[in-house]
């Protein structure tokens, strides 16, 4: 999956990224790195299935318990184990 120089896209994408930011932001305040926002963004672009590879691993090794994201990929249709 690119952009392919769509500017739609591109538009979609860019304020896919403002939302989750502000979002990230309320939720955690100021300790976000907007890089690594970025970077999970793309791979959830490119490639949906190692993106929520990385949630479950997250997940299940306790290191943190983004439920919210999980639930909201299983209502999607996604399983995430």
């Amino acid at each position: 999956y690119t952009l392919k120089g769509n500017p739609r896209q591109a538009k979609r994408f860019l304020n896919t990224f403002v939302t989750k930011r502000k979002l990230a932001e309320n939720y955690f305040g100021d300790d976000i790195d907007i890089k690594i926002l970025t970077k999970l963004l793309v791979l959830q672009k490119l490639d949906i299935n190692l993106s929520l590879k990385l949630i479950s691993v997250h997940y299940n090794e306790g290191i943190g318990s983004p439920k919210y994201i999980l639930d909201a990929f299983n209502h999607l249709g996604y399983t995430v184990r």
